[in-house]
């Protein structure tokens, strides 16, 4: 088997990257049709318009360059069954990102023979119009509640995943990490494609959707985004680029996005009517940009601590305080600036904040890579 992947040359291994970046493409042309024929539409308004745009540029980019993501994670390492790391990460994402939502499209497909079979289910459980008046009526404060739990999730898996591939560092020796980080490269946007291919059967036919991927749907969705895509799947993209640097700015930056954005948000629906909206036109409150501050000093120091235990940076404590403090300040501005620009802080959040975490380094002489 090794002589079989090391038979290629550097080139035609390229070839084995497409199956992946073509799965992009694909989703990115039926998001681009989505845009275009209802662009028109004067329920849409020019914020959703745009972050349409930007979702669908940013699904378009990691087919670009999830290539340079396997490069750069398998180096020059050796692989464990293959001749290289990047021969095994090529396949992994092959089989379980191209073969996982290859296995979601059959699913989707055999919904649809399910309602010619049986016409009666575009009536009700097939009817996305009935689909939507039953969202509205079923969507209270608990769904908001659960939504923002279920937003944490991120953080938890990578934090797991990174755990448990410490563990196999007798195995995997240095390379233990690069798979770790590809591992969650996988799940993440298996994830994500997952959430679009769902947005794009509930936008343009709803007849594909298996009955039991309705729950699924629901969870991943805003009473604001039924006649759009899911902002669910567009934090996960605002990851990728964040991959290519040193762990603790990939981590950090995912930490405040998922756990701080979603505990100020938790807050502030807790707080109910008691909380103190600021700006006084908008539901966000201080009681909220407080508690995003807080989770966000936290989760900077949490994620410089992780990093330095596993290795994966040997930063100061004196750092960790100083970007927490600095973070903290940023995440608080764009809170308060979404409210005002409907723009998703979903990629807004973690594109600014790695930003300026970036520069901030760079302005320390701390090596960013």
């Amino acid at each position: 088997m090794q002589y079989f992947i090391n038979y290629y040359t550097d080139d035609e291994k390229m070839i084995l990257f497409l199956p992946v970046m073509m799965l992009s493409f694909v989703i990115t042309i039926f998001m681009s049709i989505h845009i275009i024929r209802s662009w028109n539409s004067e329920d849409k308004s020019t914020s959703k318009k745009i972050n349409e745009i930007i979702y669908t540029i940013m699904a378009l980019a990691f087919g670009i360059y999830y290539p340079f993501i396997i490069l750069k994670l398998g180096g020059s390492k050796k692989g464990i069954f293959f001749g290289t790391a990047i021969d095994e990460l090529t396949l992994l994402g092959n089989l379980f990102i191209f073969g996982v939502m290859m296995g979601i499209a059959a699913w989707g497909v055999s919904a649809k023979i399910r309602t010619i079979r049986n016409p009666e289910l575009l009536k009700e459980q097939n009817n996305y119009e009935f689909f939507c008046k039953k969202f509205l009526e079923e969507y209270p404060e608990r769904s908001k509640m659960q939504r923002r739990i279920t937003h944490i999730l991120p953080g938890a898996t990578v934090t797991l995943i990174i755990v448990l591939f410490s563990f196999l560092q007798g195995l995997l020796g240095d390379s233990w990490s690069s798979y770790a980080l590809f591992f969650i490269v996988i799940i993440g946007i298996d994830f994500a494609f997952t959430f679009i291919a769902q947005d794009l059967i509930r936008l343009f036919d709803f007849s594909y959707m298996p009955p039991s991927a309705v729950k699924m749907c629901k969870a991943g969705l805003t009473s604001d985004e039924l006649d759009t895509f899911s902002s669910t799947s567009v934090m996960v993209f605002s990851f990728g680029p964040f991959i290519f640097l040193t762990f603790p700015i990939f981590f950090i930056v995912l930490l405040i996005t998922s756990v701080s954005d979603a505990m100020a948000s938790i807050i502030g629906i807790k707080t109910g009517e008691r909380k103190h909206c600021f700006p006084k036109s908008t539901d966000k409150c201080i009681e909220g940009y407080l508690a995003g501050f807080g989770f966000t000093f936290i989760c900077t120091i949490f994620g410089v601590l992780f990093s330095n235990f596993f290795g994966l940076t040997n930063w100061s404590i004196e750092l960790a305080l100083f970007l927490a403090i600095i973070l903290s300040i940023v995440f608080v501005l764009i809170d308060i600036i979404t409210s005002k620009v409907k723009l998703q802080d979903n990629y807004l959040n973690p594109l600014i904040t790695g930003i300026v975490f970036i520069l901030v380094l760079i302005s320390l002489n701390i090596s960013i890579f």
